[in-house]
């Protein structure tokens, strides 16, 4: 629906009414460019929800995820026109993969600001000699500058040196799909954020940076940016292409702020795809399903451990012969944001099962409190601490570990019976020889425990060539599978 641009009354209605609304303004224009009505999902709402909330104020650095052909260039283009409408001095740098899809936006953006409509609303012409298509003003002194992510920025900041919404720093699909596979590109724009990038704020603590992307794999600028590597805080919208409201905020994500869709369980866009067609999307492509659709990229070299060979069983329901505790310390507590983990498993016929677990990161009088506190609840008393026994708890003896076996040893009233674990091997060959354990059915994890989704995301991410961020939860399994279950076990855990 259009109006008469000659009706000054008419124009004053819908400039009101645009003004009011990214998403009425977005549906505007796009059957203006188009010539046929945007398809709107609920999954579009989150996005205007959440580039409302930069334009208001509320959000400094945004992080928005979802999958390709999911319309996010669209709103890209419609927030940067609808920010120059409401402040035609407003400015922005706009950065993508490569230079011609940069112009191509650019030139969208000045197509909806040519346009008689938005001109009847906010007159506010280009300057005559600010034509290139990949750098323009407007006569009120805003404009925008469009360049590939690992080009050179020069000449203009985003932003202006005034209070209120002025502009914005808006990356669109940083890294294309194929640069998955190269390390060296995904580190160099991933390095540019505390340098080139920051430097072309106007305001660096008032103008927002907007980061919105298909993951490409684990160490993107999505991961760098929400693992801290910029050290500042990044609202988050993750949009899968299948969506679950049970599906736990990544504990490693320190830097993020997880943003709330308000969506309902199931393909956020049913238009586009519905859950079979993702299944095969799954099928034909785990590795990119996983990343460019359900936004957890595995690690690339990763796939040692199967999702599909863990076995389970309801939490509860099984009594062991016995039990034995494993433990992984942390070298620091800083160090990578290494946690501490420690596993409670028990042995039946041959097989283990995962029956309990904790993690953190604590300093060495902490690590020795929870340690103690784990043994605890799980030691018992009377017939229960005789009935599938706790017999010991095997930490590996090195940094940490090597200090909480000789606190526990040397601890008066209360015997624990504690084994230094020697890992003589490195952690690949270890891995390779628990995979036959796990790929014959013989682990089994609890299925409705809270550490579950967390315990197996760490195994699906676990690579060949030690770039998995953590392993904290694998070496402990893995300490029980030698122990346990291997040839050089001493009679099935007696010990």
């Amino acid at each position: 629906m259009s109006f008469d641009i000659e009706n000054p009354r008419e124009c004053k209605v819908w400039r009101t009414a645009l003004e009011g609304s990214l998403m009425r303004f977005t549906r505007f224009f796009f059957k203006q460019r188009l010539g046929y009505k945007m398809i709107v999902s609920p999954h579009h709402w989150a996005i205007v929800r959440a580039l409302e909330g930069v334009y208001n104020g509320d959000i400094k650095r945004l992080i928005m995820n979802l999958p390709p052909g999911y319309t996010k260039t669209e709103f890209v283009i419609s927030f940067i026109a609808w920010g120059m409408a409401r402040n035609s001095k407003s400015k922005y740098i706009h950065t993508t993969y490569s230079s011609d899809l940069a112009l191509e936006n650019s030139s969208q953006v000045r197509e909806i600001i040519q346009n008689e409509f938005f001109q009847a609303m906010w007159p506010c012409a280009l300057r005559t000699d600010s034509k290139a298509k990949g750098a323009w003003k407007n006569t009120a002194g805003g404009g925008m500058q469009a360049r590939p992510a690992g080009g050179s920025i020069t000449g203009f900041r985003a932003g202006q040196p005034e209070a209120g919404f002025s502009g914005a720093f808006v990356m669109d699909d940083m890294i294309k799909p194929d640069d998955a596979y190269s390390e060296v590109t995904v580190d160099t724009i991933n390095k540019r954020f505390n340098g080139v990038f920051r430097s072309r704020l106007m305001q660096e603590r008032v103008t927002p940076m907007i980061l919105i992307m298909q993951r490409i794999a684990q160490n993107d600028p999505t991961n760098f940016l929400l693992t801290g590597g910029t050290g500042e805080k990044w609202h988050h919208l993750c949009l899968p292409a299948l969506y679950d409201k049970k599906e736990p905020y990544p504990e490693d994500y320190t830097h993020g702020i997880s943003i709330d869709p308000k969506l309902e369980n199931g393909p956020i866009w049913p238009f586009k795809h519905n859950e079979e067609e993702l299944e095969n999307l799954d099928t034909a492509d785990p590795y990119v399903y996983q990343a460019q659709y359900k936004q957890a990229p595995a690690t690339l070299g990763g796939g040692i451990f199967k999702d599909d060979w863990w076995q389970y069983y309801q939490h509860g329901t099984v009594i062991p012969e016995f039990r034995i505790i494993t433990g992984d310390t942390a070298q620091k507590t800083k160090e990578r944001n290494d946690y501490s983990c420690f596993q409670l498993w028990g042995y039946l016929k041959g097989d283990l099962y995962l029956m309990d677990l904790i993690k953190g990161r604590w300093e060495a009088p902490e690590l020795n409190t929870n340690f103690k506190l784990f043994w605890s609840k799980h030691i018992g008393t009377g017939k229960a601490a005789t009935t599938n026994r706790l017999r010991y708890a095997a930490i590996e003896d090195k940094s940490s570990g090597t200090g909480l076996i000789q606190f526990m040893r040397k601890l008066k009233g209360q015997k624990i019976p504690m084994k230094a674990v020697q890992r003589g091997t490195d952690k690949l060959t270890r891995a390779m020889d628990t995979v036959p354990y796990l790929a014959t059915g013989r682990i089994h994890i609890p299925s409705d425990a809270p550490f579950t989704l967390d315990f197996k995301n760490e195994f699906s991410k676990f690579s060949s060539d030690d770039t998995h961020a953590f392993d904290d939860q694998i070496d402990p399994m893995m300490d029980a599978c030698d122990l346990l279950l291997s040839e050089n076990s001493k009679s099935a855990g007696v010990w």
